[in-house]
């Protein structure tokens, strides 16, 4: 079995309502952030279907972000959508909608410090080590 293609997932930070990995694969790069938004699911969170998601809202809502620097070709975004999805598969998803959204960023860090400022976090560039010895950044 042929397990090289672990070592291009790296993760960056693990917290309890955020993940962010970094991606390489086929020489493409990424950085996937999952936040778990801690809400039942709401039309916002489907921009893409023009009468809502209806009756399918769940529980509670996980949103992948797939950061890119460059235009991603549609097998690229299938793959690393593929990817974003297997990220979140531990939740309990009949409980959970997951909503995965591509956005081009050349700088990771300016969308993971986004979204760990929009969390209630600290930047990540200032996160101290000593909580990098652990299984989780909390």
């Amino acid at each position: 079995m042929d397990i090289g293609f672990l070592s291009g997932l790296q993760r960056i930070i693990r917290l309890k309502d955020l993940e962010a990995w970094d991606i390489k694969f086929n020489d493409k790069e990424c950085r996937i952030i999952l936040v778990d938004e801690h809400r039942p699911s709401t039309d916002d969170d489907f921009p893409w279907l023009e009468d809502g998601i209806g009756e399918d809202r769940k529980e509670n809502h996980i949103t992948a972000y797939v950061y890119s620097s460059y235009d991603l070709e549609e097998i690229d975004e299938k793959i690393f959508y593929q990817i974003a999805e297997h990220l979140a598969d531990h939740v309990a998803l009949a409980h959970c909608n997951v909503t995965v959204l591509f956005k081009k960023e050349n700088d990771y860090d300016v969308a993971l410090n986004g979204l760990l400022r929009i969390k209630g976090y600290q930047e990540y560039n200032v996160i101290p080590l000593s909580k990098f010895f652990g299984f989780s950044q909390d």
